[in-house]
């Protein structure tokens, strides 16, 4: 972490000036998880309170978040806000919010603009939605000028021009999905729209170069008067600035090494537990078609097709974590998956071994830790992603530096962890089928050369730092 400790010092001199910060994303049931729970170490950092606005549709969720924040006191911690809307209302907005972030903007934004049809409608009750929550943060930024504001992600996008509008907001936002090429975003009827509302902050952040390049593209191709400085990545519109910030997410290292010591005995037994053969490859997914499963069984079909020898001594593990508040269309895709799985068990399977144990269940961070440690490879195939973090959790959990990472070529993190990981084509089977082949044939020293480097380079990308270089950026003059 020394390599961002000047950052951080710079941060903690400019913070005493900022007594609120107002964290604003969207969180369903359950709002302690995502990214709530990972700035929480940040959090701490800061010895300062953090004000997370959230959109639930569990009464009980919030209950629970008020007590615990009364019992925080004014010291370190989270306090949770839903805006004050009448319950009918709050339920048809709240309806017409998660269709549009789960289908649209989510397909839009990772690059398939056709694949839901457009309701201005529904649009309009999500920026409805969303500009509630910007109204509730800007009641509580009154305890501080100026009030840092620093929003996550898609969802509330569009509280942005509200904010913005606002004396005395400093507001940044984090997008931590893909953003897509100009010519993607030209074909929605919100493009325009959605790239104004982020030329609202004053920085805006990107886990990668070629999500910043296309931002800029974005901008360019809707607002030919822009001044866009590409090698200061700087946008200037009107009496707006905006700056652009490639920083990719980072992990708490030491948390997730701590967190395989305690589960080792646990990551030991998996094999006996689930009757797994000595070599076995792991996918941990949530069920959404970008996470490119389908197309991983595609290509594990081509495998054992093409690997007779690995019948009976091999098996691929496919842990899915349910979609919370899941929409029909991931409904569907669950079934596509059922149905594949058991087809590809059906082949090559009998009475005495199957190749695929397909287990549904949300796993908290010490079951992930001890599959991790457990695997002999972690497969990630995203049609689409921006970073993904099970990549860099799964390399911090390695502490035996072994295991093989393989990677889609489209994901965020593929930048960052390229030289040690697999890197796949995630659309083509004969790609995935070489992976494995390669995962379950290299000597322990290449894959402890491998995942050494990996190692190397998530420990100088820390989660606190991450946040801290963000915020501090967002300070600067």
């Amino acid at each position: 972490m020394t390599a961002t400790a000047p950052t951080a010092n710079l941060l903690d001199a400019q913070y005493q000036f900022l007594p609120a910060v107002n964290v604003v994303s969207f969180a369903g049931p359950g709002m302690k998880q995502g990214m709530s729970a990972s700035l929480e170490p940040v959090v701490k950092r800061l010895n300062a309170r953090v004000n997370w606005f959230a959109l639930t549709d569990h009464p009980q969720d919030q209950a629970e978040n008020q007590a615990e924040s009364r019992k925080k006191g004014s010291g370190p911690g989270f306090s949770y806000y839903t805006p004050k809307l009448s319950t009918g209302l709050m339920a048809r907005l709240l309806d017409d919010y998660k269709t549009m972030a789960q289908g649209y903007l989510w397909s839009l934004l990772h690059g398939d603009p056709h694949k839901y049809p457009f309701d201005l409608k529904i649009w309009k009750s999500f920026k409805q939605l969303s500009q509630a929550v910007a109204g509730e943060c800007l009641n509580s930024s009154t305890m501080s000028f100026p009030s840092l504001c620093w929003l996550h992600d898609y969802q509330l996008a569009m509280g942005a021009p509200a904010l913005a509008s606002q004396s005395g907001i400093i507001l940044c936002q984090f997008w931590h999905v893909p953003f897509p090429s100009a010519a993607v975003m030209q074909q929605s009827p919100i493009g325009a729209e959605l790239t104004q509302a982020l030329l609202q902050n004053k920085l805006i952040g990107f886990h990668t170069e070629r999500y910043a390049s296309n931002f800029l593209d974005t901008v360019e191709a809707f607002f030919p008067e822009a001044k866009i400085d590409r090698a200061l990545k700087v946008v200037s519109l009107g009496r707006k600035q905006t700056r652009v910030a490639v920083m990719p997410l980072g992990v708490d290292s030491s948390y997730w090494q701590k967190l395989a010591m305690d589960s080792k005995p646990h990551a030991e037994a998996l094999a006996r537990t689930h009757g797994l053969a000595q070599q076995y490859i792991v996918g941990i997914d949530k069920l959404d078609y970008t996470k490119g499963i389908i197309e991983r069984l595609n290509g594990l079909d081509l495998f054992l097709a093409t690997h007779p020898e690995m019948l009976k001594r091999f098996h691929y593990v496919q842990l899915s974590q349910p979609n919370q508040g899941a929409s029909e269309e991931h409904k569907q895709y669950e079934i596509l998956v059922d149905k594949r799985i058991s087809a590809i068990n059906t082949r090559f399977g009998d009475a005495d071994w199957q190749p695929i144990l397909h287990i549904k269940e949300h796993l908290g961070h010490a079951k992930l830790s001890a599959w991790y440690q457990s695997a002999t490879a972690l497969s990630i195939n995203s049609l689409s992603d921006g970073l993904n973090l099970l990549a860099k959790e799964f390399v911090a959990s390695r502490i035996d530096e072994s295991g093989v990472l393989i990677l889609s070529k489209a994901t965020g993190a593929a930048e960052e962890l390229g030289q040690g990981a697999i890197l796949v084509d995630p659309t083509d089977p004969a790609a995935i089928s070489a992976a494995f082949a390669q995962a379950l044939s290299l000597t322990w020293e290449e894959k402890h050369n491998r995942m050494v480097g990996m190692r190397q380079t998530i420990g100088w990308n820390q989660l606190i730092g991450w946040a801290m270089g963000f915020l501090g950026q967002a300070l600067a003059e």
